[in-house]
Parts: structure tokens; sequence; C-alpha cells
């Protein structure tokens, strides 16, 4: 695997690490996905735990069993689950962002766990350098500016403007749009504790891809997120334990959130 501006190597070490303390026998991965980017190789690394993947979308969930899928790893379609037992560490990667109910959703992971067991939870900031991004993307899209700049793009380079079907595999926008105050709240209302936190990158997403390409320039926008506020990184990444301090819930869409849903929703033509 190698390293992109959303931090995709530096969030597998830091899981990595995760499990090397923790020593879980079960983990499991909400929202897996194809397991391609954390499941897979986690059970790759640590071939005497045992994996679990879940997620909502079929498609996804037959393209991660595959002939190819690691021995201690299998996964399900989420609403085919049934009662998979307790685990000693969850991991939620990009996942909260796409849920209905951020409340019940960590209720969920919580009631998965082992007495002592612990959760992995990813994000990107809701107002950071990528939903920025996202966000002039979606308005491009919508309006039509982005289709003409790619067609010209493409004419200039004298290829073809049909660039065939777009890949439908597990199409789901974000719909929660979190602060930094705001998801540790969320966190504390669900009943966990910070135990570690780390950022994953600076910039990331539409115009910051296509800018950063070299290793170097990736390396040190991997590197200074740590030396920045969590106000100023693109994405979070939290090591979570359960809590007994109880904390009400804070969670709510705001309007600009509710338009920025219906924005990124008309644009996958969701609505």
């Amino acid at each position: 695997m190698i390293e992109n501006t959303y931090g995709v190597v530096k969030r597998l070490e830091f899981i990595t690490g995760v499990i090397a303390g923790c020593r879980p026998s079960r983990v499991l991965d909400v929202g897996c996905g194809t397991g391609a980017n954390l499941t897979a190789p986690l059970a790759r690394k640590f071939p005497d735990v045992r994996f679990v993947g879940i997620d909502s979308d079929a498609a996804s969930i037959t393209f991660a069993n595959r002939k190819d899928c690691p021995d201690n790893a299998r996964y399900y379609v989420e609403a085919d689950t049934g009662d998979l037992g307790s685990f000693d560490l969850v991991i939620a990667s990009e996942v909260i962002e796409h849920v209905e109910d951020p409340d019940a959703f960590l209720a969920f992971i919580k009631s998965c766990l082992t007495s002592k067991g612990r959760v992995v939870l990813t994000l990107p900031n809701g107002f950071g350098p990528f939903e920025f991004s996202s966000f002039a993307e979606t308005i491009m899209h919508l309006t039509g500016v982005y289709r003409a700049l790619w067609g010209i793009k493409r004419k200039l380079r004298g290829e073809a403007t049909n660039t065939g079907p777009v890949d439908t595999l597990a199409v789901s926008p974000h719909i929660n749009f979190f602060s930094y105050r705001q998801i540790r709240s969320v966190i504390a209302a669900a009943g966990f504790g910070v135990f570690e936190y780390r950022p994953r990158t600076f910039l990331c997403g539409f115009g910051f891809d296509q800018l950063m390409r070299s290793a170097s320039v990736i390396a040190w926008n991997v590197e200074v997120a740590d030396r920045l506020p969590p106000q100023m990184a693109s994405a979070w990444m939290f090591l979570l334990e359960p809590s007994d301090i109880p904390c009400r819930s804070v969670y709510f869409r705001s309007a600009i959130a509710r338009f920025r849903r219906l924005l990124n929703e008309k644009r996958w033509n969701l609505k």
C-alpha cells in the first residue's frame, strides 16, 4: 500500500499499533466495504486474530469474500449478520459521517464490545480542507462546470469524452459534518472516553489530490498534520474506551449541514 493525501498508510499503521497493543482475539470492522484497505491487510498482519467485516452494500461484501480472502477474515451483509457475538475491538472507519443516526450507531458499536473492548473511530473533519474541497466539487458537478472542464481536458488530450459507466459500488454521500467539538460531545454522550487521538492528513480532496503528487509532498502532508490543531486536519482518528461518565447527546444537523447533505444527495442522484 502506498501513502496518499488521505493518509491510508497512516491509518493502517495507527490501527496496527492499536491491535498490537490491545492484543484482541476478535475484531469487528463495521462498514468494511470491500475490506481492501483495512480488514484484509490487518488480517494478514495478525493471522491469530479473527476478523469480521460487515457492510450494508452486498456488492462490496461479495467482492470481499473472493477466493484470496485471508483465512482469518469473513465478511457479511449487515442485514444478514444475526448474532455475531462480542468483540475486543471494533473498527468504524469513515462510517459515522454516512449514518442517519450517529447516536444509535455508537450505541450499536458499544453493544458489540466485550467488557474491556475498545473502538477505533475515524472520520473526516466536517469543516476541514477535505470537506471544503468536496463542497466546491459538488457545486461544480451540480452546475455542470465540472463536466465541461473535464470534457475540455479530454479533448485537448485527444481522448474520448465518454468515460464509461459510473462505478456505483458503495455510493454513499456524507450526510453528517462534525466539528471537532461536536464529535467529542457525541463520543462522550455515547458512553466513551478518548484514549488516544491522531489526525490523518492536512490537505486532501478535489484540487489538492491533483497538486500533491510527489512522495515528499505527501509525506509532508501526513507529518505536518500532527503539529496542527485538530480543527485544521482533514480527518481524525480516535481510540475509544467505554466510560461511565454520563453525558447528554448534543448531536443535531444544523441548517448548513442539512443543506450540504441535500447537495450531496442531489449530486449522486439519491433524491
